[in-house]
């Protein structure tokens, strides 16, 4: 990578790291004083929930652009870390942070996503869909043609 290059990194990677350290960490902690009904507070927690979710992932991508900077500095960046060959100049556009080249992190999300031990559990699900089934089969479901079929009953009439 020449010269001219690794300054526009390492200025971008500045400019990443002081625009999100100047960002107050205290928006990011839950609000003590909450008011309104059950399903005001149930939102205002989950938007904390989501809140701390972002915050999390932000300082991990801050950290990544950290180890980024850092060996921009030691003069490895751009290199896989798995076979030490140059990362392409997209895939470090598309994400500065990368470690791996495409064909190595293709192939780490092959072997980790194509392993059984990270697959979902399908069995639990396939179990009481069939659970389900077996019940409906002992439970007749009458079945409507036309809306006249359907006794309505009106809240005035009660």
């Amino acid at each position: 990578m020449n010269n001219l290059k690794t300054n526009n990194v390492m200025n971008m990677f500045n400019e990443i790291l002081a625009q999100n350290k100047a960002r107050d960490l205290k928006e990011l902690l839950p609000k003590a004083d909450k008011k309104g009904d059950e399903v005001d507070l149930v939102n205002a927690q989950k938007e904390d929930q989501l809140n701390m979710r972002l915050g999390q992932r932000n300082v991990l991508f801050l950290k990544k652009v950290e180890v980024a900077k850092q060996k921009l500095l030691e003069g490895t960046y751009g290199l896989c870390e798995d076979c030490g060959c140059e990362i392409s100049q997209k895939r470090l556009l598309a994400r500065p942070t990368a470690c791996l080249c495409i064909d190595c992190q293709e192939e780490k999300e092959r072997h980790r996503f194509g392993n059984i031990n990270f697959r979902r559990d399908l069995s639990a699900i396939k179990s009481k869909e069939s659970e389900e089934n077996n019940s409906e089969e002992l439970v007749k479901v009458k079945k409507f043609n036309t809306i006249n079929d359907i006794g309505f009953e009106s809240v005035v009439d009660m």
